[in-house]
């Protein structure tokens, strides 16, 4: 099955990283302020958007290193896929962040849309956590 795979170094710890991933705030700081969820391992976290489909996922996994996804609602066949990040030190001290979308059927359709929107996201995550201030791709 194909997987939709990105990498991006942060200039920040990766606590703060994670923080971007697992809480409310720190959604809203890249993704969206229209969030809704609480981050808990089990629950779901719920992306409502101007003019486009909304998204819930839910929370697999919020650990230290490994924090996953299970699109639960959304447009076309994302529905079904895994979004897992990997946060590590890189040699440089930056926070080292992996993106692997899987559990696609092909490379058509939404893949392609949500592979350009994950770089456009993970560059959006990554303003937001250097300069602490809020930078959502999708206000």
């Amino acid at each position: 099955m194909p997987s939709i795979d990105h990498e991006i170094k942060i200039n920040a710890s990766t606590e703060a990283v994670r923080a971007a991933l697992t809480t409310n705030a720190g959604i809203a700081g890249w993704q969206t302020p229209h969030v809704e969820g609480d981050g808990a391992v089990g629950s779901t976290w719920r992306f409502i958007f101007d003019g486009r489909p909304e998204f819930a996922w839910r929370i697999d996994e919020a650990g230290p290193s490994r924090i996953a996804w299970t699109c639960t609602a959304g447009p076309g066949d994302s529905a079904g896929t895994e979004a897992v990040f990997t946060i590590a030190t890189a040699s440089d001290g930056k926070t080292h962040l992996l993106l692997g979308h899987t559990g696609w059927a092909d490379t058509d359709g939404n893949f392609r849309k949500c592979n350009t929107i994950w770089g456009v996201l993970l560059h959006h995550l990554k303003q937001a956590v250097e300069t602490g201030a809020p930078a959502p791709a999708f206000p």
